[in-house]
């Protein structure tokens, strides 16, 4: 019961922006974290419901990746599909804007 993933723009811009900023100290921390953040986001595929919701939005699912990183997700079981809507470094406060169109 595999779920198709997608890759919502603003993951992609977020996910760049994060990786830029890391890249000018470090390249390969850079690269590597990009690859893994992706790498949990397709695994999602397989049973997407295991991340908890969150609390202020009930259908956007969260995980974390190396501590800091969250990445917001939502899953359509009627369609089969899991949107990555949001990658998002924790240290910046408060949660990014979420928009999740139906």
């Amino acid at each position: 019961m595999d779920f198709k993933v997608i890759f919502r723009e603003t993951f992609i811009e977020d996910l760049e922006r994060i990786v830029r900023s890391i890249a000018a100290r470090n390249p390969d921390a850079a690269r590597k974290l990009g690859e893994i953040i992706i790498e949990m986001s397709e695994k999602l595929s397989f049973f997407p419901e295991r991340h908890p919701r969150v609390r202020e939005r009930p259908i956007v699912r969260c995980f974390i990746v190396t501590k800091y990183f969250k990445v917001f997700y939502r899953v359509n079981a009627e369609s089969k599909t899991v949107e990555i809507l949001r990658c998002w470094d924790g240290r910046q406060g408060s949660l990014p804007h979420i928009e999740v169109h139906n």
